[in-house]
This record gives C-alpha cells, structure tokens and sequence, in this order.
C-alpha cells in the first residue's frame, strides 16, 4: 500500500484527529465549545476550523490544486492572527498534520518513502504558506491600528461612544478647576 492510499482511506479519521487537535489549543472551556458546536452561527470558530482543514486535506494530493491552498487557508490564519497566540502557536496547525501522519504511517508500516518525501514536501509548502499569511494579516492589523490612532478612531474603540468622551472631558475640567481653586487660596 502506498501512504497516498492511505491517507484517502483514512480521511475522515485523520481529519477528525486533526481538527480536534487544533481545537484542543484553545483553553479549556472554550475548546470543548468549538468541539461541540456545529453551527456556522453559533460556532465561527470551530465551524471554519473544521471546514478549512477537511478542505486543505482533499487538495493535498492534488498537485494540480496547489495553488488553491493560500485561498483556503487565509480565513482560519486570519482568526488565528487576532487571537493571543504567539507566532509559532498560531502556525502550528500546519505540523500538527504532518505529526498525525507520521504515526499512521507507522502503524500501517509502509514502506513508502518516496510517497513520505512527496507529503512531507506538501504540508512544508503548506507550513510557509500559513506563515506568509500570518505574517500578512498581523502586518495588515498593525496598519489598521496605526491609522486608527493617526485619525483619532481609536478613541471610539477605546474610550466608548461620544457623549461618554464628552462627559469625561466634562470631569476632567471640573476637577481641574477645584484644583486650581484650591491652589490659588
């Protein structure tokens, strides 16, 4: 048996595996909501990470759909991008396959090397793939939030609606004018 037969025969497995290894990264609660929830809705998270994998998964032995994978990847890099992880915990989903694998291919005992060669050469193109989109969408974030503090917007984000500004502003004079009244007696 060849590990390209392989891996088709045993989808679903692999994949239920990878998704839930990617979901376990979450803390506690949180992972076991994304397990669970089905729902596009109620469930983004979980929703695209499961959707996002099965299809990486299918055009991985397409060679003639390689180019598809930046597509496929950019909605899930680009959660993981805004979430608090570090760069190497964001990206790591691409080797968490490749790990999965390795011991399918052990325990079926192949004797595939060219086929393990061929994989292992895929899931790095993945792996840069997914690091070049980070890369892309945390630089794309840090220009959102500079423009936002050279317009003034951030102040909406940060400080609440307008009139909550103004009621601010409002104490912030009052107190100064106690202040200078009682420095002036």
């Amino acid at each position: 048996m060849l590990l390209k037969e392989l891996l088709q025969e045993k989808k679903g497995e692999i994949v239920d595996q990878w998704v839930d290894r990617v979901l376990s990264t979450y803390p506690g609660d949180t992972s076991r909501i994304f397990k669970k929830g089905k729902d596009r809705f109620a469930n983004p998270v979980g929703f695209s990470v499961k959707n996002t994998l099965e299809e990486l998964y299918g055009l991985l032995f397409d060679r003639e759909e390689i180019d598809a994978i930046p597509a496929i990847l950019e909605h899930l890099v680009q959660i993981r991008a805004v979430q608090s992880y570090t760069p190497s915990e964001a990206v790591a989903f691409a080797y968490v396959l490749k790990k999965i694998v390795k011991e399918e291919y052990r325990k079926a005992e192949i004797d595939d090397f060219a086929g393990w060669l061929s994989f292992e050469a895929t899931m790095d193109i993945v792996a840069h793939t997914v690091f070049d989109l980070y890369t892309v969408c945390r630089e794309r974030l840090y220009q959102v939030r500079i423009a936002e503090l050279k317009s003034g917007n951030h102040i909406m984000a940060d400080g609440g609606c307008p009139s909550a500004l103004m009621r601010k502003n409002k104490a912030r004079k009052d107190e100064l004018n106690i202040i200078n009244l009682h420095s002036s007696t």
